[in-house]
């Protein structure tokens, strides 16, 4: 019998972490045996990071973005470790925020997992941000059209007028979609459940938009003035910024979407350190010049990926 998989896709900052670490904490998932597979632009796997703690079987593809095609090598052969040793019930897949779910789809129509896996439903999960990018940017559009369910998210933020505007864009894009409206990505599983998959018909993506860029910054100890100071410098290129640092108190999981920074504490036993940025119009060497000074770098080298280079 295959293997029950959902996606979860969704532009950058929307909530995808969040909503995957309350579908984690739910009584109907926790008494499964659960395997994530999840995909992130940079090299230090944070996301990664946020959700080991609520889940034992978790796999990262962190070496690039769905965009590259050497990454399907990865996903194949993460699948057939899943498949093989660890069995699973279920299998959550959290895709980077630019991916296209048609390359999603696509990794479970091979023949190597066509067998083993089947598609119960994708979710997508859009946020007050949504209208900053979705007239430019593909893939949030693609990302919505394909979904099978939209989650409404951050509705604590959006207010009732805000969420029903929001609500009427993404259903122009995609009538089909069941909706449901949620703050902290607080879903039932009944309603994950409740969803019918349509497969998508798109083609696969072969190349990142050449506007984007990112870079993965390794390093521990930071200049928390001198980090605010880059933020606000590079705020009108920056899309997503997310990693973990220290400013001399411990451990901190510091956040950005666009123009907004939060900072809040974090605990691991062996946090890695350091973070990457997504920006637009831009170039990895000009994110790597701006945010490198305010950290300190330890042993590891510095690593700079550009978008569409496979990190090799």
């Amino acid at each position: 019998m295959p293997i029950p998989v959902y996606l979860i896709t969704g532009y950058l900052g929307s909530g995808k972490t969040t909503l995957l670490n309350h579908l984690l904490a739910t009584e109907e998932v926790r008494s499964q045996r659960v395997a994530l597979l999840v995909n992130e632009f940079g090299t230090l796997g944070v996301d990664g990071q946020l959700l080991k703690g609520s889940a034992e079987h978790v796999f990262e593809l962190n070496r690039g973005s769905l965009f590259c095609a050497c990454i399907q090598t990865d996903v194949v052969q993460a699948l057939e470790t899943i498949a093989a040793e660890i069995r699973p019930q279920l299998v959550i897949v959290e895709a980077s925020g630019m991916a296209q779910t048609a390359d999603l789809d696509s990794f479970f129509q091979l023949s190597s997992t066509r067998d083993r896996f089947q598609v119960q439903a994708n979710v997508c999960v859009v946020d007050p941000n949504f209208t900053k990018v979705l007239p430019y940017l593909k893939a949030s559009r693609a990302q919505v059209a394909s979904a099978d369910g939209l989650v409404i998210n951050k509705i604590d933020v959006l207010g009732e007028s805000g969420a029903e505007r929001l609500a009427s864009v993404v259903r122009d894009l995609n009538p089909r979609a069941a909706q449901i409206r949620v703050a902290h990505g607080r879903i039932d599983w009944d309603w994950l459940q409740s969803l019918q998959h349509v497969p998508c018909q798109g083609e696969a993506t072969i190349a990142a938009p050449q506007e984007l860029a990112t870079c993965s910054i390794v390093g521990r100890r930071g200049d928390r003035k001198a980090f605010h100071a880059a933020f606000a410098r590079m705020q009108d290129q920056l899309l997503r910024l997310k990693g973990i640092v220290d400013w001399g108190d411990g451990p901190v999981l510091v956040e950005g979407v666009f123009d907004q920074l939060t900072e809040r504490p974090f605990r691991a036993e062996e946090p890695r350190f350091g973070i990457t940025v997504i920006g637009w119009r831009t170039t990895a060497e000009q994110l790597t010049q701006a945010f490198a000074p305010t950290l300190q770098r330890t042993d590891v080298p510095l690593v700079n990926l550009t978008l569409g280079n496979c990190g090799h």
